[in-house]
């Protein structure tokens, strides 16, 4: 028994079910590969926003020092100047309780340790004045290894 096809058969517009199947997989793989980007784009905008969050939060209290000069910092030292309390760890609030300073909410995910070390050199004075930022949560948001910080410092001269 011999069994002839037709050519009209083979000659139908349309994709079988491999074709198609196979098409699926790839459109797929593709999708999972541009949404793994998009995750790892999102990922790496979160910890530079952290970075800069904890740069920020460093640089306040250097500037607020430089605006009131090398005496007071000497001068308050033991008690500290406002909301900066020296050589111990503080809590970044959101909003300041005594100077009204706003800060982002995110910056209450960082804690601070302001430290001022006294100078003198041919008769000029001068105090160093280093900021310590730490994160207060179990993750890193600062993009750095655990135990680590972000440090920043100025030297502010007496004139």
């Amino acid at each position: 028994m011999i069994f002839y096809c037709s050519a009209d058969r083979f000659s139908r517009k349309g994709f079988s079910l491999v074709e198609a199947m196979l098409a699926t997989m790839i459109l797929g793989l593709l999708a999972i590969y541009v949404f793994t980007i998009i995750s790892e784009s999102n990922r790496g905008t979160t910890n530079a926003y952290y970075q800069y969050l904890a740069e920020q939060v460093a640089c306040e209290p250097l500037e607020v020092f430089r605006f009131l000069g090398c005496n007071a910092i000497l001068e308050n030292q033991n008690q500290g100047i406002v909301d900066y309390k020296f050589n111990e760890w503080q809590k970044v609030a959101a909003v300041s309780e005594i100077t009204g300073i706003e800060r982002p909410e995110e910056a209450t995910r960082f804690e601070r340790r302001i430290t001022a070390t006294p100078i003198e050199k041919g008769g000029i004075k001068a105090v160093m004045v280093e900021v310590n930022i730490r994160s207060s949560l179990s993750g890193n948001p600062l993009g750095v290894g655990p135990g680590q910080q972000l440090s920043r410092s100025t030297i502010i001269v007496n004139q």
